[in-house]
């Protein structure tokens, strides 16, 4: 192996442990938030037999007891969808966060081969980074919106809704889309101002480079819906996140060999 081939092997394994490392946060994280935050929906599901008493509820004819039952509950309620809020936007913050710090540093590395003017591009990956998690928000709150109508009906009554099945689609294609043209952004952020990467993202250049996204997106989903049917230990989730992330590794620098 030549002096090149090493060093950009030395390369790829150094975006590959970031890789993982962040994909081992977000597998924590989210698993800590989550039973969180379900504790926290189960709680509101109890009290929806309430909710509905609470809709014939007349303050004029209640006893007492019942007027401060109620305002508890209602209290309680309010509570529990404050924590829930709390948690979400926690979540959100900290994955942001870990994110941009790990992420411009791999993305960095991928281009320059070590860290080069990071303090720089760490700003512009950043506003990029905080635009696509808005947009991806937005979008991935209407996948599980809309996959809740497709998936009720065809769990309990077998009937498939292909409007709402394409609907859902479409939205993943979106959210794939505006992952590439950031994925690109943070390639031309290493060698242009911050309005130059945006001329240059939206170009679309190499547009067919998108469709192995795709690709790769379809196998890690086939990976990870295939795990599940095996116990979550720490073996398997450490294997599905390093095949996942030599995955993602490797299609980054392959754009970048291509938009360089």
């Amino acid at each position: 192996m030549n002096l090149k081939n090493r060093t950009k092997t030395k390369i790829f394994f150094k975006a590959l442990v970031l890789e993982i490392l962040f994909l081992f946060i977000l597998f924590f994280a989210g698993k800590f938030f989550i039973s969180k935050m379900y504790k926290i929906i189960l709680t509101l599901g109890s009290s929806q037999n309430f909710l509905n008493q609470l809709q014939n509820f007349n303050q004029d004819t209640a006893t007492l007891d019942e007027i401060n039952d109620a305002r508890g509950l209602i209290a309680q309620i309010s509570g529990s969808i404050d924590q829930l809020l709390l948690y979400l936007t926690l979540f959100i913050i900290i994955i942001f966060l870990v994110y941009v710090i790990i992420k411009s540093i791999q993305w960095n590395v991928i281009y320059n081969g070590k860290l080069t003017n990071y303090k720089k591009y760490i700003t512009k990956f950043a506003v990029l980074t905080l635009a696509m998690f808005t947009i991806l928000i937005i979008l991935i709150f209407n996948i599980l919106k809309y996959s809740r109508t497709f998936l009720i009906p065809y769990m309990f009554e077998g009937t498939i809704q292909y409007n709402t099945l394409i609907t859902v689609l479409i939205f993943i294609i979106l959210s794939l889309i505006f992952i590439y043209l950031f994925f690109t952004g943070y390639i031309y952020a290493n060698k242009l101002n911050f309005t130059n990467t945006i001329k240059e993202m939206l170009k679309f250049k190499k547009f067919c480079l998108f469709f192995i996204l795709i690709i790769i997106f379809i196998v890690s989903s086939i990976i990870i819906r295939y795990s599940l049917m095996f116990s979550q230990s720490i073996i398997n989730v450490t294997i599905q996140i390093i095949v996942i992330s030599t995955l993602t590794v490797w299609y980054k620098f392959y754009l970048f060999e291509k938009l360089k």
